[in-house]
């Protein structure tokens, strides 16, 4: 609609699809950023449907995230290593956010019985590290490597 390409509407943009196998990960995701062209930024609206959350419990060292819920009735589940966790209600203009490095966990989980319906902003940093304490994993965005954090090796395993 503009000569620039900075403009569209929500409903324009393809809903992505993102299930788990077990069905616990249900995501409607509008990728906005992409379909305008964003370079630093990551921008969608996401809708969980009722029963099912956002992604696996984790937390970021690079990238920052804020939220501000649009509709409906969830859930925030959060917590740092070693803490105890946290679970807040969330509802329409409700902001959540987290900065680099803080090591708090996360995700969102719609307990309601309508569409839980959020907009995600983040930095996009190739550098990233994100792990998931629920699993054990760490995944370096750069090449994409998911790999365990245990059994930790020692620094000098496998060196001569």
């Amino acid at each position: 609609r503009s000569r620039y390409g900075n403009l569209i509407n929500l409903e324009a943009v393809p809903a992505e699809v993102w299930n788990s196998p077990s069905g616990s990960i249900q995501v409607r995701s509008r990728e906005v950023a992409s379909a305008i062209g964003s370079r630093d930024l990551g921008y969608c609206v996401v809708t969980l449907l009722p029963g099912t959350h956002s992604c696996p419990y984790h937390f970021h060292h690079s990238e920052e995230e804020v939220f501000h819920v649009l509709q409906g009735h969830g859930e925030l589940r959060q917590g740092k290593a070693g803490e105890p966790e946290e679970r807040l209600p969330l509802g329409p203009g409700d902001v959540v956010a987290f900065p680099p490095g803080t090591g708090i966990a996360h995700r969102f989980e719609n307990t309601g019985s309508e569409p839980f319906v959020y907009f995600a902003l983040s930095n996009r940093l190739p550098h990233d590290v994100a792990e998931y304490p629920d699993s054990d994993k760490v995944l370096i965005r750069k090449t994409r490597m998911m790999v365990r954090r245990t059994p930790g090796l020692d620094y000098f395993e496998g060196e001569a």
